[in-house]
């Protein structure tokens, strides 16, 4: 639907039918019109109107030292060691964030040459990821595809939490291949991407940063929405009301629907009822996070079946992690899961995707302790 603004400019036009036909048009024409628009706009801008703009907080340098962020990708990149390290370009074909991500339009940067800036570099990898596998397929070749990134992404929604800024950089990892059955593929990479995590949670405590007690939560997508539909929970009002950025938001939801669901369960074979659900998860443990608390006893983990965010995003298993800063606070600052985006690309409902990322902007900010 038009905005009002729209609404406004196609009466003062005298084309009621302006947005309409502006989007009919082939898009090279389109995008030849709008850069004839541009060019002549910035035609009749003097340079005061460069500086005078540039305190825009879209425009605004990062507050992090490029030498944090060189220490972190460093140290990042070293941990993600079974990750080929990738350098991504900067924009991606129009519509990839709202096709593959259902993220709102109006949150992207959209470019003049169909195109737009990067929201996540999950699902650029993610498009690189289809390429290799698509080959792949053509000569049998069933090598898993994993990719690290580190990126600076836009994102147009408004933030009303303090330290989100409109960019920032953020570190990804990916991995790309074909179901081998049993939740094999699913149970073995995400404990790959966990073990990831902690071990650069570790590197970085002795370069200045702070990480402790990291809380890891594992939840299953695919459970948590059959639970919400057997309370009658309608899946577009769970969209409206959730935001990844609004902390607290699940509980809130929940609560204000009086639906209780478990949140901090630590064994599901002996807590949850009996079920597939309890399976599932009971495997998961079995075969990867026992593992990884014998190895990483500073972590604690715990299944989730309460978190509301990327219901509509992931397809089963999911995972937060958030460390303790010096100060005591605890902030959700790695997440991912399991999308359907190369299943959906290749159209080929074997294919496997994981995705997951670390605010590196957020944590160089409230986890550092020290110049180094």
């Amino acid at each position: 639907m038009a905005s009002k603004i729209v609404e406004r400019i196609s009466a003062e036009s005298g084309l009621p039918k302006l947005p309409e036909k502006l989007t009919a048009l082939p898009a090279s024409d389109m995008q030849s019109l709008m850069l004839h628009v541009y060019q002549a706009r910035s035609g009749g801008l003097g340079i005061s109107n460069i500086l005078r703009t540039s305190s825009r907080p879209l425009l605004q340098p990062s507050k992090i030292g490029a030498r944090i962020f060189n220490l972190f990708d460093r140290t990042a990149f070293e941990m993600a060691d079974a990750f080929e390290a990738i350098e991504l370009a900067p924009v991606g074909s129009l519509g990839l964030n709202h096709v593959l991500g259902a993220i709102d339009q109006n949150s992207v940067l959209t470019t003049i040459r169909n195109a737009e800036v990067l929201g996540d570099a999950t699902m650029a990898m993610a498009v690189e990821c289809a390429a290799r596998r698509r080959d792949f397929a053509r000569t049998g070749d069933a090598t898993v595809v994993r990719l690290a990134a580190s990126h600076r992404v836009v994102r147009l929604q408004p933030f009303d939490v303090p330290g989100y800024v409109p960019h920032f950089r953020l570190f990804s990892m990916i991995t790309a291949g074909r179901d081998t059955g049993s939740l094999r593929f699913e149970i073995a990479h995400l404990g790959e991407h966990i073990r990831c995590y902690l071990r650069l949670f570790r590197a970085l405590n002795n370069q200045g940063f702070h990480f402790a007690n990291p809380l890891v939560e594992i939840s299953d997508a695919q459970l948590t929405r059959s639970l919400l539909a057997a309370q009658g929970v309608n899946q577009d009002d769970l969209r409206d009301s959730i935001r990844a950025h609004r902390l607290g938001g699940s509980r809130q939801f929940l609560s204000e629907r009086g639906i209780a669901l478990l949140e901090a369960v630590e064994d599901p074979s002996q807590e949850l009822p009996a079920g597939q659900g309890r399976e599932r998860l009971a495997r998961l443990k079995g075969e990867s996070i026992d593992a990884l608390r014998a190895e990483f006893p500073e972590a604690q983990f715990r299944f989730n079946l309460a978190r509301l965010e990327g219901l509509n995003y992931y397809t089963n298993f999911c995972l937060r992690i958030s460390p303790e800063t010096s100060d005591g606070e605890r902030y959700p600052i790695v997440d991912g899961g399991f999308t359907d985006w190369t299943a959906r690309l290749l159209q080929n409902k074997k294919e496997r995707l994981l995705t997951s990322g670390i605010g590196t902007e957020f944590i160089c900010s409230r986890y550092r302790t020290g110049e180094r």
